[in-house]
């Protein structure tokens, strides 16, 4: 049985500040959704509440800017990525294999 640093390490393919980036970028996108839905679900307007959401989206696209920038700056990750490309350019059907990353 695998303990978690095994799957930690077995699930961080390439480059674990890329995995780091993505898991906050992640966390952030869904802390807004959640709070969208929640304020959606409830009727809630109001000031307070728009400021907040502008927060938390504001919040969501700093961390993807963080994601973006590391992908384009990071050797080994620009490496990770032209061989995504390539194998996009010789078979659209194997994209779905590394989906996981933004575009």
């Amino acid at each position: 049985m695998e303990t978690k640093n095994e799957k930690q390490s077995s699930k961080t393919v390439f480059c674990t500040q890329y995995e780091q980036l993505l898991e906050q970028c992640q966390n952030a996108l869904a802390s807004w959704a959640k709070r969208r839905q929640e304020a959606w679900q409830m009727g809630l307007r109001g000031k307070e509440l728009g400021g907040e959401l502008v927060r938390l989206q504001a919040d969501f696209a700093k961390s993807y800017a963080f994601l973006g920038k590391h992908t384009r700056e990071c050797p080994l990750c620009e490496v990770v990525a032209k061989i995504v490309n390539n194998e996009e350019a010789r078979a659209p059907y194997l994209a779905a294999a590394h989906s996981s990353r933004p575009a």
